[in-house]
Order: C-alpha cells, then structure tokens, then sequence
C-alpha cells in the first residue's frame, strides 16, 4: 500500500483545521503522513493533543517567516514529504473517506487523478460542483481544469510535483502547479465524484477583502511568466493556455465589480450567478 504524503498549509487556521485533519484520520486509505507547515507561528500539534488527536503521522514545519504564503509553505512541506504520492488539503477544507482509495488506482495508471470538488458553505449546502457529477473516469487537460472556475486537489506521483509551488505567487498557485503537473504528465484522469469538500467562509483568501486586487496582481505575473516561458506548459497548448489565463483576469476584474457594487460575497457565488443567466458553465467535451 503505497505512502500519500499530504501536504497543508496553515495560517490563523485554529478554527478549521481540526475538521480538516479529522477528515485525513478518516480516510480508507490508511497509509498516509500529513505534514502541516506552519506560516502563523501556531502550535498546531499542540491544538491536535489538546483535542484528543495523538497521531505519529501528523508532523509539522515551518516556514521561513511568517506570512509567507501558500507556496513557500506548500514546498516546506514538500521538502520532508516522505510518499510516493502526494495529495493537497487545505487547512479548511474537508475530504469524504473514499478520497484517497478512489483516486489512488486511477494515479498509478497515470500519475496524476483528482475529483470532483465540490464548493459549499460551512452549513453544508452546496453552491457548485466542477463538473457534472458522473461515475466514469476521463481524462482532462489544463485548459479544461482552469474553465471550471473551481480549485482541483489531485492525488499524484511524487516526481509530476517537480520543484512544487511557484513560491512568488500567492493566489491562483494551485492552478498554475497543476497546469505544470499536467504538463508532465500528460493529461489528468478526473473521477467526476465530489470527494473534496472546498468550503466558501467569508474569511478565506480567495474571498476576503481585497482578494479580487491580489487574484488581478497574481494573473498579471502568471501571464508574464508565460510570455518569458518559465512554466511548465502542456505540449501544444501555450497559446490556449494564455488565452485561459487571460479569460480568469477579465472573470476576476468583473467579481472584482461585483464585489464593490455589492452583489456578491465569494468568487463560488459570483460563479454559480453567471452559470444560472449562462453566462459561465462546465466545460464538458
């Protein structure tokens, strides 16, 4: 039974992150070590001992300072990580059971799987899913992953990671490292069942204030490292790539809109709004 290594970075995440890490404890997949890296300075450990968690698979790091971001944080964690495998959970978010045993058999054959994630409220209820929910397997590439609007958390072969993150970025990240593991891999096998639970708080860095200016600033340095070829790019695909990246930043800029006019609250709400009027929808092949 192969080693997942899980990779997740945690900041002010005191309040969430139990749930996240009970969700891994819950896993059918039992061979797994969960490393936390720690951008806040927190004793995440302590948290767990003092909940009733004692598990020698959860260790933690840190990072080089404080508020780093996401993708120092992420390659921190990468960098001890011990699996064959390696998965990503945020320390807000939840996986169902069947999340790693699911996907597991689909990354051996490829190297590279995800799910079906499902954006919700902490309540339970569901704003959209990235794909139609189904039961056959396929294979997507970036382009289809990047149209969804929807963060995808795949399940893949240590070496697809590369050197991990691109650390200077610090949103739109998790995109950009999939697009690259795509890139080496080939394709992703998608299992169209909702296994991860992406979880929409008012707080969260993609929807607390001034995300829409520092997902805008992000776009502008993904598109600059494109154009000087600094990223892994799927075979064939650069200029759809660009186009794709291009088509996120005008969709940013009109959340951005609709966050100063008021009528919306999260980038999944804003999204699920344009799918009702048909103004975005799933990119089903």
């Amino acid at each position: 039974m192969p080693l997942i290594s899980i990779l997740m970075a945690a900041n002010r995440a005191e309040k969430t992150i139990l749930a996240a890490i009970n969700s891994i404890r819950g896993q059918q997949h039992r061979n797994w070590d969960l490393i936390i890296a720690n951008d806040c300075g927190a004793d995440y450990l302590a948290l767990c001992r003092a909940n009733g968690i004692d598990d020698r698979r959860i260790r933690m790091v840190a990072t080089p300072a404080i508020g780093s971001g996401p993708s120092v944080a992420r390659n921190c964690a990468l960098a001890v990580a011990r699996g064959d495998y390696l998965s990503i959970l945020d320390s807000d978010d939840t996986w169902q059971p069947a999340k790693l045993s699911a996907l597991l058999p689909l990354a051996k054959q490829s190297g590279l799987a995800c799910d079906n994630t499902c954006a919700m409220y902490p309540d339970g209820r569901v704003i959209a899913t990235a794909y139609p929910i189904s039961a056959m397997p396929r294979d997507i590439d970036a382009v289809t992953m990047m149209n969804t609007g929807v963060p995808h958390f795949p399940l893949l072969r240590r070496d697809l990671a590369g050197t991990g993150y691109q650390p200077d970025l610090r949103f739109a990240e998790d995109v950009v490292f999939n697009m690259e593991a795509i890139a080496r891999a080939g394709a992703m096998t998608l299992l169209p069942q909702s296994l991860t639970h992406y979880i929409q708080r008012a707080d969260s860095a993609t929807n607390a204030v001034g995300s829409w200016q520092r997902a805008e600033a992000a776009y502008g340095q993904i598109l600059e490292m494109l154009q000087n070829r600094h990223l892994a790019v799927p075979a064939r695909q650069e200029r759809t790539i660009k186009r794709a990246f291009a088509q996120k930043r005008r969709l940013n800029l009109a959340y951005g809109a609709a966050i100063e006019a008021g009528e919306t609250s999260t980038f999944q709400d804003f999204l699920a709004s344009r799918r009702l009027h048909g103004e975005y929808g799933y990119d089903v092949p």
